[in-house]
């Protein structure tokens, strides 16, 4: 045995009468830890290889259906790419107690190393930041969420930063309801606010504990201090993370990972393009991040360092463990919350809310502290986070979620009336109108978009749709709510109105504007709506205002239709687009009429004035733009533009799929499918850059319209087909923009 070897063996804890000695062809040496669902045991390969071994619980290896998702995840775990994460090696699903095996990363981990030596300087911490968004994009390319990224799930090895503990995260979702339940939840100090709120997860709550993980490093201190699971539960969700400390260079980065609506945070690809620089675009990033840890050195932590304390015995210190991927005991066991703790818990919420349930704070901008809140300030007493009870973890959600969640003033919030799914769609579900088959009408439905992040994904396209309402009329344009609970659409009977319905179908729809100065608003057959971020509004076209005389334009209305006020638009603008910040809404005009023209921007503050984007271009080559829509970092717009024919395209009129910067103005073309009708584009939830949109490129229907998704950023590759078959698929949303 090598004295790295011994170092490593000395770190885990004697094996006890009841643990095994062999599993399958490894031999156990030790036991790293132990927690709620199950044991990691430090093993050796026949090959001599040192690994690490974990064990899941003997109840729940008895759910056949933890068997089933268990196969499927770990061998899905086998195939992401080895680039700063702990290589998943062998598993045997059939075992009396399945396991998994992986390498055994040998080093400290991040939680172990800032207990003792205070945070990483700032070279280790930007290499940090890279390894670990690099390994983020590696787990995610794979189908994975990590779910639990955390200080302990990070170990600083000889050669860089290594994530571990990935990969079954679905697979005990599935098991006992109790393990479920505690999945969702992760660890409280690093859980997204989707988390918290129990809505679906996808892999931007990873990137959310991205930034407080690397807050943590930067600082020694937890991205919302310390304080009971309760106190950091209610701050996840109403305050702004305490960003003081961390690296200038780093912090606007930070800052949008840990945004609270998920969509606007960028994914992992989009974070490694950030942290990169020009660097990222010059070649593989693969490459790059090799570039950016060849200099990793982390210094030796001294003993009784600055930052929080860690807890159990030997290896449980030093290595995570599968029990550490369970949720965190309050940050100190007999931490009692002091006065100002308790002023943040019983706190009401603050401000207009940007996405989830009534009540939820306005995000501002790094540094900026709530209106009316005390100032920010960092707990300095030593943290421990540590492993708690099922039932602690559930009791103090039960305390928690209704203190953090229920709306205080109903009476105020013009949106309450809207009828709203028990639970939330997914972000990887979209809305459409549909029209297939014989039936002439349009009826709105809901599609589930596999791999949504993947535009070259193969595997079949949607294969089914969900119907949510139909109607003797045609049903069309429809929006989904921000918190993803209502979708909107409009019937087009004998008076277009706007409608709402639950958003799995349940119950009745509910017609709009029936009262006060709204109901006098005439809205056009093919008004689009576009939904304000805290879902209270709409900006819509109508041609009449609150008094019932002719006065077309964009109108923005309060949901129960209590106030109306338009826009200092063009009669012919149409087709708005609600920025994800709330203070823009995009729109196209046009000066002569007709159903194209050119793109423009108006602030959503009373007085302001509109500021065309390409009125002077589309003049003079002709174009016509619609459609626009914001993608989730407000920093674009896709739209569809009809190009005259020319010389280039052989004298044929072209509709394609465009992308414009709106700060430069720069437009590039995203589809260039000759002959055919690209239209109606609509951005991934989250997303900068995977876009869907609808065509009719089957020549032998041309009355069929599909979708279809593709990546603005490497738009030369095939587009992905979603759907199939004859029939109409459209006017389709993500969101509510």
């Amino acid at each position: 045995m090598t004295s790295s070897e011994a170092n490593v063996s000395s770190r885990a804890t004697p094996l006890g009468e009841n643990d095994p000695r062999t599993l399958g062809n490894y031999t156990l040496l030790g036991k790293l830890g132990q927690g709620g669902m199950g044991t990691v045991y430090l093993g050796r390969s026949e090959l001599g290889r040192l690994v690490a071994i974990k064990v899941v619980r003997a109840d729940v290896a008895d759910d056949a259906q933890f068997r089933s998702r268990f196969r499927q995840e770990a061998a899905t775990a086998r195939r992401v790419a080895r680039v700063c994460t702990a290589e998943v090696l062998d598993f045997d699903p059939e075992a009396e107690q399945p396991y998994l095996v992986t390498e055994f990363i040998e080093g400290p981990t991040l939680q172990s190393f800032v207990s003792r030596g205070g945070p990483l300087a700032d070279a280790n911490l930007e290499q940090l930041a890279v390894g670990v968004a690099a390994a983020l994009r590696a787990i995610h390319a794979a189908g994975i969420v990590h779910r639990d990224l955390k200080p302990s799930n990070v170990v600083l090895s000889p050669f860089g930063p290594r994530v571990i503990d990935f990969g079954i995260a679905r697979a005990l979702d599935s098991g006992a309801g109790l393990t479920g339940d505690l999945q969702q939840l992760g660890t409280p100090a690093f859980m997204s606010p989707e988390q918290v709120r129990g809505d679906p997860i996808t892999s931007k709550a990873d990137i959310w504990a991205w930034g407080g993980l690397v807050t943590f490093a930067a600082t020694g201190q937890y991205p919302f201090g310390a304080g009971s699971a309760q106190v950091l539960l209610f701050r996840a969700l109403n305050e702004e993370p305490r960003l003081d400390g961390v690296d200038p260079a780093l912090r606007p980065i930070v800052w949008d990972s840990m945004r609270k609506n998920p969509y606007e945070r960028p994914n992992a690809s989009q974070l490694m393009d950030r942290l990169l620089g020009d660097a990222g675009d010059t070649g593989d990033q693969n490459e790059q991040v090799t570039n950016v840890l060849a200099d990793w050195k982390v210094p030796p932590a001294p003993a009784g360092g600055r930052g929080p304390a860690t807890s159990g015995g030997p290896g449980q210190a030093d290595y995570a463990t599968l029990a550490a991927t369970r949720p965190g005991q309050p940050a100190d066991e007999n931490y009692v919350p002091t006065q100002a703790a308790t002023r943040y818990a019983d706190a009401p919420s603050v401000g207009a809310q940007q996405y989830g349930h009534p009540g939820q704070p306005q995000y501002g901008h790094p540094g900026q502290a709530p209106a009316g809140q005390p100032e920010k300030r960092r707990g300095r007493r030593p943290l421990i986070l540590g492993i708690v009870a099922a039932v602690v973890v559930i009791a103090a959600l039960a305390a928690v979620l209704p203190m953090v969640l229920k709306d205080k003033d109903k009476s105020n919030d013009p949106s309450a009336f809207l009828p709203r799914s028990a639970a939330p769609l997914g972000l990887d579900t979209m809305v459409l109108a549909q029209k297939v088959g014989s039936d002439p009408k349009y009826h709105i439905v809901t599609a589930q978009v596999p791999d949504p992040d993947n535009p070259a994904a193969g595997g079949p396209p949607i294969t089914q749709f969900k119907p949510v309402i139909s109607g003797p009329d045609d049903l069309l344009l429809p929006a989904i709510s921000p918190d993803r609970q209502t979708i909107f659409y409009i019937d087009q009977g004998v008076k277009n109105t706007m409608m709402a319905i639950a958003a799995d179908g349940s119950g009745q729809s509910v017609p709009l504007f029936t009262s006060g100065p709204a109901a006098n608003i005439s809205i056009v057959r093919d008004a689009r709506p576009s939904i304000s971020p805290e879902g209270k509004f709409v900006v819509i076209r109508s041609t009449t205002d609150e008094t019932g005389q002719a006065r077309p334009g964009l109108y923005i209305i309060a949901m129960d239709g209590s106030s109306v006020r338009r826009l200092d638009t063009a009669p012919q603008a149409t087709d708005p687009s609600w920025s994800p910040d709330g203070e823009r809404i995009a729109y196209w005009s046009s000066e002569t009429g007709g159903d194209r023209g050119f793109l423009v921007v108006i602030s959503a503050e009373p007085g302001s004035k509109a500021v065309p984007l390409n009125k002077a271009e589309n003049a003079t080559t002709g174009n016509l733009d619609a459609d626009p829509t914001w993608s989730s970092d407000g920093k674009q717009l896709a739209f569809s533009r009809l190009v005259k024919g020319n010389d280039s395209n052989g004298g044929t009129d072209e509709l394609e799929v465009y992308v414009m910067d709106v700060s430069t103005k720069k437009v590039g073309v995203v589809t260039k499918e000759r002959g055919a009708d690209d239209q109606d584009p609509a951005w991934s939830p989250g997303s900068s850059s995977i876009l869907t949109f609808t065509s009719n490129r089957d020549p032998n229907n041309p009355g069929d319209r599909e979708i279809y998704m593709t990546n603005v950023r490497d738009a030369d590759k095939p587009d992905r087909q979603l759907t199939t078959g004859h029939g109409y698929h459209g006017q389709l949303r993500w969101d509510s923009r």
